[in-house]
C-alpha cells in the first residue's frame, strides 16, 4: 500500500515538473516572439528615418538648386571683373546654367543701322547701340526705330576724336561731349540714356581719377569680352565670323562689333552660331546693370 502510495506520489511529482517545463518553454517562445517583433520594429523606425533624412537631402540639393548667390560669385572675364549691381539677372533656368549674349554695336547711327535693325528682329532679338553724337540728327529715324523695337541707345561721344577726348589733361572735354550728346538722345527718343562706351575703349586711357569724373557725371561704363575686329577687316565678313566664334565662351559675353557692310555680311552667321551653342540674346537694362569694364570700376 505504502509503495503504491510513493508511486502515486512520484507520478505527480513528474507531472507537476513536466507541466512547469513546459510552461518555462511556451514562456521563452513567447519572449522569443517578443524580441523578434520588437527588433523589427526598431528597423521599421529606422528605416523610416534614413529615408526621411535621404528625401530631404535630395529635395534640397538636387530637386531645388542652391540659390544663385552660391552658382553665380563674381567672374573675371578677360580684364574684367563682372560684378551685378542692381537687380541680378537669373543664373540658371531649369538647373541649367544662363548663356547670354550682348550684341552692341558701335559708331551709329548709319546707312547701316536699319540693315543691321532687320537682321535682329529675324533673330527676335535686340542689340545696345553706342552712338556718335554728330551722325544723330542724320538718322534720326533710325535711332528711334531702334528704341521702338526694343534695342538700347548707349552713348558714344559727341566727336569720337581720341587726342580731344583724351589728350587735353583732364576729364572736361569727355565729360562735356558726352553730356552733349545725352541731351540730343534725350530730344529725339524722350529719355535719357545714362550708359556709355570710352570710344577706343577704357584702357588704358582713363585712370581712376578720370573714371570718377565719369560716374560723378551720373554715367555707367561698359567695355566688352569679346572684339569682332571688324572695324579693320573690310569685305572680310569670314574672318569676323571666325574671330566671334574663336572668342565667345563665357556665359556671359559683351560683344564689340561696328557699323561697317561687312558687318552687315557677317552678323547673320554669328547670330546663328550663338544660338547654335545656347546663348540668349540680351539688351541692356538699366534695371539690371552689372559692371564690365576693364578697370573692374563697381562705380560705373
Amino acid at each position: 500500500m505504502r509503495a503504491q502510495q510513493e508511486a502515486t506520489r512520484e507520478y505527480g511529482n513528474a507531472i507537476r515538473s513536466m507541466s512547469r517545463k513546459q510552461t518555462h518553454r511556451r514562456r521563452k517562445i513567447r519572449y522569443g516572439r517578443l524580441s523578434v517583433a520588437l527588433m523589427l520594429i526598431a528597423l521599421f523606425v529606422a528605416g523610416l528615418t534614413y529615408l526621411f533624412i535621404g528625401v530631404t537631402h535630395w529635395i534640397k540639393t538636387v530637386a531645388a538648386p542652391p540659390p544663385i548667390a552660391v552658382i553665380e560669385q563674381p567672374a573675371k572675364l578677360g580684364m574684367i571683373q563682372v560684378t551685378p549691381e542692381a537687380k541680378e539677372e537669373p543664373a540658371r533656368f531649369l538647373g541649367q546654367v544662363r548663356k547670354v549674349a550682348y550684341i552692341t554695336f558701335d559708331d551709329g547711327p548709319s546707312i547701316y543701322t536699319d540693315q543691321l535693325l532687320d537682321i535682329l528682329k529675324q533673330h527676335e532679338a535686340k542689340a545696345t547701340f553706342f552712338m556718335v553724337g554728330r551722325q544723330l540728327n542724320e538718322h534720326r529715324d533710325a535711332v528711334k526705330r531702334l528704341v521702338k523695337e526694343g534695342s538700347y541707345p548707349g552713348l558714344h561721344s559727341m566727336t569720337h576724336n581720341y587726342k580731344k577726348l583724351y589728350k587735353s589733361g583732364s576729364s572736361a572735354n569727355f565729360v562735356n561731349e558726352f553730356k552733349k550728346e545725352q541731351q540730343m538722345v534725350e530730344k529725339i527718343i524722350g529719355f535719357t540714356p545714362h550708359l556709355i562706351r570710352a570710344p577706343y575703349g577704357s584702357s588704358p586711357q582713363i585712370g581712376e581719377a578720370f573714371r570718377g569724373d565719369i560716374a560723378a557725371a551720373g554715367f555707367k561704363m561698359w567695355d566688352w569680352t569679346t572684339d569682332s575686329l571688324d572695324w579693320n577687316l573690310p569685305g572680310q565678313p569670314d574672318k569676323i565670323v571666325a574671330r566671334v566664334s574663336n572668342s565667345v565662351h563665357r556665359d556671359k559675353e559683351v560683344i564689340l562689333m561696328h557699323e561697317r557692310e561687312q558687318t552687315v555680311q557677317a552678323l547673320p552667321r554669328i547670330m546663328k552660331l550663338l544660338e547654335e551653342r545656347g546663348y540668349e540674346f540680351e539688351v541692356y537694362d538699366p534695371n539690371a546693370h552689372w559692371v564690365v569694364n576693364f578697370s573692374g570700376d563697381t562705380r560705373l
